[in-house]
């Protein structure tokens, strides 16, 4: 889970490497953590 959430993080942040994403596509489907992107949205 927490994998999940940081690689979210790390993946929204503007001129991210793209590793992030990459580890979310290997075990998550590519899928972000709904969780995180919602607090992200709160605190812009």
């Amino acid at each position: 889970m927490k994998l999940k959430s940081s690689m979210t993080l790390f993946a929204a942040l503007d001129g991210a490497n793209p590793i992030f994403q990459q580890v979310l596509e290997t075990f998550f489907g590519g899928a972000p953590d709904d969780k995180t992107l919602l607090i992200l949205r709160r605190h812009p």
